[in-house]
């Protein structure tokens, strides 16, 4: 990966470190109305028996609004984040929008794991007040091992469906076609596995961005939702990136980009797509 890539997880991690160092120094006079987050469940300890970890949080004082993810920040206004083994962009299993949300246990070997939840900003900055760390003890009557590699060259996509310049509704269906590359949900956040990973979806972004700003979802899926409605209407352009689990940017790699045009007047209905 080329160094303007690789630094974002760089400036991630440097953002982390500064707002634990700015946290520690932050006197309590406004902490009864500061964003505050709680963990639920599991509880620190927690045997986890099944496959997966259901994350259960309480919030207070901030809104969960993931239609506003890479939009400029707003005041108590973000996403969750979660983390697994370790507080850098590397250990990141994605964004999410509810006060309960499953954290895929693939890749996880059993014995004792940190799960790491914070409150962030529209433009990822993590809000280390909020930062919550529980142990679990990750017992699954099935551990899932990680996949073997499947390095079968370059990864590129395609778009599927015909939406380079149509216009279409504020929240629409997004389709890509891989190839030399198996997009896994699953994984992120986990060991890197050649030829397995996720997508980084950028909207309006430069070709070389500085910070996480502009980045809108991670999915680890070759068809997506894609909501539009705090962009507002008019012109917009997609990239779609392949990413490796730790979300450093496959190179080389072929990525999509495309231009559509955002109207609250088109059809509620996804464009057509041919297979």
């Amino acid at each position: 990966m080329g160094t303007p890539r690789r630094s974002l997880a760089i400036r991630w991690v440097a953002a982390l470190l500064l707002m634990a160092l700015m946290a520690a120094t932050v006197g309590s006079a406004d902490a009864q109305d500061a964003p505050a987050l709680k963990i639920l469940s599991p509880g620190d300890g927690a045997a986890i028996t099944s496959s997966d970890i259901t994350v259960q949080v309480e919030i207070s004082n901030f809104t969960v609004d993931c239609a506003q993810l890479g939009r400029p920040d707003q005041a108590g206004t973000g996403q969750i984040l979660a983390l697994v083994d370790g507080t850098t962009i590397a250990q990141l299993t994605n964004f999410y929008c509810a006060d309960t949300f499953t954290i895929p246990g693939d890749g996880l070997a059993p014995g004792e794991h940190t799960i790491a939840v914070v409150l962030a900003s529209n433009t990822h900055v993590p809000d280390m007040d909020t930062a919550q760390v529980v142990k679990i003890n990750f017992q699954p009557v099935q551990p899932v091992p990680l996949p073997v590699a499947n390095d079968m060259g370059a990864p590129a996509l395609e778009l599927v469906n015909s939406l380079d310049g149509a216009t279409v509704p504020t929240t629409f269906e997004v389709q890509v076609q891989p190839a030399n590359f198996i997009a896994a949900t699953a994984l992120e956040g986990k060991a890197n596995v050649l030829g397995y990973g996720h997508y980084h979806v950028w909207v309006d972004a430069p070709d070389m961005p500085t910070s996480l700003a502009n980045l809108v979802l991670m999915p680890g899926t070759n068809a997506f939702t894609l909501d539009l409605s705090a962009w507002g209407e008019g012109e917009h352009t997609i990239r779609i990136e392949p990413a490796h689990n730790d979300h450093a940017m496959y190179t080389p790699a072929t990525p999509v980009t495309f231009t559509v045009t955002v109207s609250a007047a088109a059809p509620d209905a996804s464009p057509d797509s041919t297979p």
